[in-house]
């Protein structure tokens, strides 16, 4: 068993109280615009691939999100109507699918987004630059051992 650090189990309870936070701002932002919750979800993470410059294909959305491959046709089909995504099929492998965000899409990534990104930045003006690189490392390594435990549960499946 490995010893706590001081402030460990606080730091583990605002991370988790943050964690329900934003799904309760992702639910009530979805309510306000006539979205389920899955679609904005699934719009988070569709922007969240396509910032490194590769678009996330059907397949992918559906394993993120734990959804069957009808569920996420019929998703895909729901935000493609919406305007919120359209789809292309892959130039190199034409049997994939990939979602690129449609421009009401990006209308309402902003308008969740930058609001909450004004307001982070305001909450965390004081900190200085070692500061920001300290809690961004702790955030990737909290990150990481999400993600393990999440791979660990769906390989209890």
């Amino acid at each position: 068993m490995t010893s706590r650090k001081p402030g460990s189990v606080e730091v583990t309870r605002l991370i988790q109280l943050l964690v329900a936070e934003g799904q309760r701002i992702a639910h009530r932002f979805a309510q306000r615009h006539d979205a389920h919750p899955t679609d904005m979800e699934a719009l988070i993470r569709i922007l969240q691939s396509g910032a490194d410059g590769a678009p996330m294909t059907a397949g992918e959305l559906g394993r993120e999100l734990g959804l069957t491959s009808g569920t996420v046709t019929a998703l895909v089909d729901r935000l493609e109507r919406a305007g919120h995504v359209r789809r292309e099929r892959d130039p190199v492998d034409r049997r994939k699918v990939l979602i690129h965000y449609g421009d009401t899409g990006m209308q309402l990534a902003r308008q969740f987004f930058v609001p909450l990104g004004d307001l982070h930045r305001q909450a965390t003006a004081e900190f200085s630059p070692a500061e920001v690189e300290v809690v961004r490392r702790y955030l990737a390594a909290t990150l990481d051992s999400y993600q393990a435990y999440r791979r660990r549960l769906e390989d209890d499946e």
